[in-house]
């Protein structure tokens, strides 16, 4: 019923030379093919990933211990109000909270955001060392 001259309206001379420009390729192809899935590290990346997790726990409630300390705690006093003592209390404050939470954050922010596992395995045990809480292991010997 239909005749093939219809067809022919819908197309012109030339039609190939105006379809949209391709994209360049990317430079990292990220995608999953049909079928193949992701590399997750597998067990053993979970694994060293759980453990990490527990150093930086315990990494975060030694720094806290360290910052409560009777010999370390002695230095957080306004002193006599001047402004330089007060900046000093403020700089000495934040240094202990930033002291506290940085090991919990540095874990969080590499395991959420970095996703080739053993870049992100080498990332947490750099900062595991990094951030291993000298006041308290040298108040201990």
């Amino acid at each position: 019923m239909t005749d093939p001259t219809d067809e022919d309206a819908l197309s012109w001379e030339g039609d190939d030379a105006l379809a949209a420009p391709k994209r360049p390729a990317p430079l990292v192809d990220d995608r999953v093919a049909a079928g193949e899935r992701r590399a997750s590290g597998g067990g053993f990346a979970l694994l060293v990933l759980g453990v990490l997790g527990g150093v930086a726990v315990l990494e975060t409630v030694f720094w806290t211990r360290s910052a409560f300390q009777l010999q370390i705690a002695a230095s957080v006093s306004t002193g006599g109000g001047s402004a330089l003592e007060l900046i000093a209390f403020v700089l000495n404050l934040a240094g202990r909270v930033l002291a506290v939470i940085a090991p919990v954050v540095w874990f969080v922010i590499v395991a959420w955001r970095v996703r080739v596992p053993s870049r992100r395995l080498a990332l947490l045990a750099l900062g595991a060392l990094l951030l291993v809480p000298w006041p308290a292991i040298l108040a201990a010997a």
